[in-house]
């Protein structure tokens, strides 16, 4: 449950189920896939909101809610693995990064 995980769907979540009802195709663009931050330790930083250049990474940010466990946290690479499965049974396509 949302309480004793102490975590809730991100709107990234409800964007997709929601486009999983109205769309014959999904093309997903800008999302990175669940292995983006264990894959290559070299990637280019990124900041995770475009609003704060300074602030933290789309790493460290994903990386903090996932392992999170006080406070409340999106599983940002849980769901993006539940995407990812997903994308084997409907027709959903993840761009730049492309996820193949």
């Amino acid at each position: 449950s949302r309480k004793i995980s102490n975590t809730w769907l991100s709107t990234g979540w409800f964007t997709m189920t929601i486009a999983l009802e109205l769309c014959d195709r999904i093309n997903v663009y800008g999302m990175v896939p669940p292995d983006f931050c264990s894959k290559d330790p070299n990637h280019p930083s990124v900041p995770y909101h475009y609003y704060e250049p300074f602030g933290p990474d789309e790493c460290t940010m994903y990386l903090s809610h996932e392992r999170g466990r006080k406070g409340s946290h999106h599983r940002f690479i849980t769901e993006k693995r539940v995407f990812k499965n997903w994308a084997r049974t409907f027709n959903i396509h993840f761009f730049q990064p492309d996820w193949r």
